[in-house]
């Protein structure tokens, strides 16, 4: 079926729906937290890990199934944060085997890491403009309190 893929239950909520489409009501959920990072999952993409897993944990949109898309995104930045210290220490060109001056193949190590932290990335709402179209509910509406005000409305 050409098009795009469609967008998961979850994220269609936080999204809101404009467009008013019918929304799958019996999608499986899987159990909802964050999963444990694999024990080989070292240095900087570990880091990462700390970083983006509590936040996306704390915003609901982690399931305990997510745990291959956020390696590979950790994975993805810790070869980007090797790339471009590599950039950093050798600069954009580099000596070719005939003496000449050529491209830095970390530059194309970088690029390749990009795209998939964007890939992976997008799918759990990681930059500005895949967060701008997502809405959270505050604490003040998804609390004990917002669940007994709805009871009574």
């Amino acid at each position: 079926m050409p098009g795009p893929p469609p967008t998961p239950s979850r994220l269609v909520e936080l999204k809101g729906n404009p467009s008013k489409k019918r929304i799958n009501g019996a999608e499986p959920e899987p159990t909802r937290g964050a999963p444990r990072p694999p024990a080989d999952l070292k240095g900087e993409a570990l880091a990462e890990w700390g970083r983006v897993v509590p936040e996306l944990d704390r915003v609901g949109l982690l399931a305990r199934v997510d745990r291959a898309y956020l390696v590979a995104y950790c994975e993805a930045w810790s070869t980007f944060d090797q790339a471009r210290a590599a950039m950093a220490e050798y600069g954009p060109l580099v000596a070719g085997r005939d003496g000449g001056l050529v491209k830095n193949p970390a530059a194309q190590v970088m690029r390749d890491a990009a795209d998939l932290m964007l890939k992976f990335g997008s799918r759990f709402g990681l930059s500005p403009s895949d967060r701008s179209r997502l809405s959270v509910p505050s604490e003040a509406e998804d609390g004990p309190d917002a669940q007994v005000l709805s009871l009574l409305s």
